[in-house]
């Protein structure tokens, strides 16, 4: 109990004596700091808007693509009749431009998965 006293003592007559050793920043010094701070936490929230989200890719593809699908049928509509959509030649350009946004759909996806890679 006496060692743990004494103990106390010691720390708090150390604590004193460094206490007067401590350099303080000065308001200039502070000012800047926190200045940079706020300019790189502005400047990070504006570099991760810019990027995309791969659910936003995904969806913006998927959206050509369909959008591309409806334009076709209704040109085929418009031009030759309800009879032609159900013609197996109306097939084929459904097929290429699916396969063609598939393809690019993981072009997309496989680009943006080694692009987070390199940034961890």
């Amino acid at each position: 109990m006496e060692k743990d006293i004494k103990n106390n003592i010691e720390d708090s007559q150390f604590r004193d004596l460094l206490s007067g050793t401590r350099l303080e920043a000065s308001d200039n010094l502070k000012f800047r700091i926190m200045q940079q701070i706020e300019t790189e936490k502005a400047l990070s929230k504006q570099q991760a808007s810019k990027t995309r989200s791969g659910f936003g890719s995904i969806l913006s593809i998927l959206g050509v693509m369909y959008s591309l699908i409806a334009i076709l049928g209704i040109g085929v509509y418009f031009t030759y009749g309800s009879e032609a959509l159900t013609s197996p030649s109306l097939y084929m350009p459904f097929i290429l431009i699916t396969s063609a946004c598939s393809v690019f759909l993981f072009i997309s996806t496989f680009d943006d998965r080694r692009h987070s890679k390199h940034k961890k």
